[in-house]
This record gives C-alpha cells, sequence and structure tokens, in this order.
C-alpha cells in the first residue's frame, strides 16, 4: 500500500517527467541493495541546501534551467526533504563536459504548486567519481549562494522560508 510519501503516491500527485518518475522507482530499491554495503542511491537534503522558493510550475522551473544551461542529472542519487517529500528534477551545470566542479540543484514540488530548489557544488562525476560520491569537498553554501546569483541575474523572484 503506497503511503503519503511513498514514490508511487508522489507520482501521481506531483507533474514530474519521466526520467523523474523512473527514478523515483529504480532507486529506493538500488538503495535497498547498496545501503547494507556501506553505499547508497538516495540521500536527504541538508538545510544548507536551499536556495529558495519560486512561485513559478515546475515546468517553467525545468525551462528556466535549460536556458541557464543546466542539464538533467538522472544519474544523481534520489533525493528526499526530512519530512519525506521526494525531489521532483535533478539538474547539473558544469563550465564544460570535464570540469573538476558542477553545480547541482534539485527541485521538490510543494502541494500548493511552488518549487522549492536545493543546490550545492560538488566534484563532478564525470571526472571524479570516488570524490563525488563520497561527498569531498561538498559545497551547499556555496552551491546555495551561487545558484541565488544566477536566479537574481534572470530577475526570479526567490522567497526564503
Amino acid at each position: 500500500m503506497s503511503t503519503p510519501d511513498s514514490p508511487d503516491t508522489q507520482s501521481r500527485s506531483a507533474p514530474v517527467d519521466r526520467v523523474t518518475r523512473l527514478r523515483r522507482r529504480v532507486l529506493p530499491a538500488l538503495h535497498r541493495i547498496k545501503e547494507p554495503l556501506g553505499g547508497y542511491a538516495i540521500c536527504t537534503l541538508d538545510p544548507a541546501e536551499y536556495v529558495g522558493t519560486v512561485s513559478r510550475s515546475l515546468d517553467a522551473i525545468r525551462e528556466t534551467l535549460r536556458d541557464m544551461e543546466f542539464e538533467r542529472e538522472p544519474i544523481a542519487s534520489l533525493k528526499r526533504r526530512a519530512d519525506g517529500r521526494l525531489s521532483a528534477g535533478s539538474w547539473v551545470r558544469r563550465e564544460s563536459p570535464l570540469a573538476d566542479k558542477q553545480l547541482h540543484v534539485t527541485l521538490v514540488r510543494e502541494a500548493t504548486g511552488v518549487v522549492e530548489l536545493y543546490a550545492h557544488r560538488e566534484y563532478s562525476w564525470l571526472t571524479h567519481p570516488y570524490r563525488h560520491y563520497t561527498f569531498s569537498e561538498w559545497e551547499p553554501e556555496a552551491g546555495a549562494a551561487r545558484m541565488r546569483e544566477l536566479l537574481a541575474d534572470r530577475d526570479l523572484t526567490l522567497r526564503l522560508d
């Protein structure tokens, strides 16, 4: 049976894309396999990653991210808030495909239709897979600050809760 926080329930109540629906189905099962071995496929968002909340639709935020040269990141672990809500998308921006670092943004849709954004800077999994996976030099505050700057450049108003 589905609970309010289960991937099935959330995928019906939030307009998520097919990549996100697939990630919500596959990654919890993968996490159950990896966790006993010391790995993970799901992680909880850190409050330090909070960028802000925008009063725009999920589709509008996705389009803004594309315009800002972000790309979908289907390889990322599934993110969840402390209250159990799952991410509605994972996006990344790199200076180049071989860049050392990347800016990773996670979207979480609220029941009211607004979207919360979370971000962090980290090593790119493409060039530094081990450092990426072990959170080496993971920078939530720097990522959130950078994302706020990028959104301010686009005159996108953020509500900071």
